[in-house]
């Protein structure tokens, strides 16, 4: 008999070790340039990456990380806004979550409140945007909709980093003695505001496009997030 014709929709999710996470401009291309072997075009506009970019971490005895810098998030990602909404897709499948956030603020952003709607936006990803289960109402959790609910809280528990990004532009000593651990303590208290699973000595100050600052031991650390 006749054949049959069908028009399929097939959705990539790319497959990655880690996911970073961050807004444009965050430095998210330049960590994955400086750790890696990807060469990806850097410039500071609002969607610099349009297109997923994949680097792989080497390590001496053979180890490899596979991360992942997909299209930028913007506020309200969750919704389906902008590109954000191909990001969320993505880091589904990720062993480890690294947010990334501007210490410096060059863009005018303010980093802390950049990681809370960073958070936001993950913890709202295929849900009704009920940032913690003890949160939900009684019509959601009566909802049946289990499978939403167990996915975003698996989203939100995943090994974690934070990165504060571009420390080189604050400085040591002169008038902001102390900044730079007063950045990683707000950035420590709004993860805990928004329910990223984050241990404190896991919140990090890097360069990743000058100084190379820090690098090192976020190289450490990746790898343990990865390995679980």
């Amino acid at each position: 008999g006749p054949g049959e014709l069908s028009y399929l929709e097939l959705e990539l999710k790319l497959i990655a070790d880690a996911g970073l996470v961050g807004f444009p401009n965050a430095g998210k291309s330049s960590l994955l340039s400086a750790m890696s072997r990807a060469t990806p075009k850097i410039a500071s506009y609002p969607f610099t990456t349009l297109h997923p970019l994949v680097g792989t971490v080497q390590y001496n005895d053979g180890f490899n990380v596979v991360m992942a810098d997909v299209p930028g998030l913007i506020d309200g990602a969750a919704e389906g806004r902008g590109k954000g909404m191909e990001f969320l897709r993505h880091i589904e499948r990720t062993k480890a979550l690294v947010y990334i956030v501007d210490a410096a603020g060059v863009d005018g952003r303010c980093p802390v409140n950049d990681l809370r709607i960073l958070g936001k936006e993950l913890s709202e990803y295929g849900s009704s945007g009920v940032f913690h289960p003890e949160d939900e109402t009684e019509a959601e959790r009566n909802s049946g909709d289990d499978e939403i609910r167990r996915r975003r809280i698996e989203i939100m528990n995943r090994p974690s980093l934070i990165l504060a990004n571009k420390m080189d532009l604050i400085p040591k000593e002169d008038t902001v003695v102390g900044r730079r651990e007063e950045i990683l303590y707000e950035l420590s208290q709004a993860a805990d505001e928004v329910g990223i699973a984050c241990a404190s000595d896991d919140i990090l100050g890097i360069s990743a496009g000058v100084s190379g600052e820090g690098l090192q031991i976020l190289s450490k650390k990746l790898r343990s997030a990865v390995e679980g």
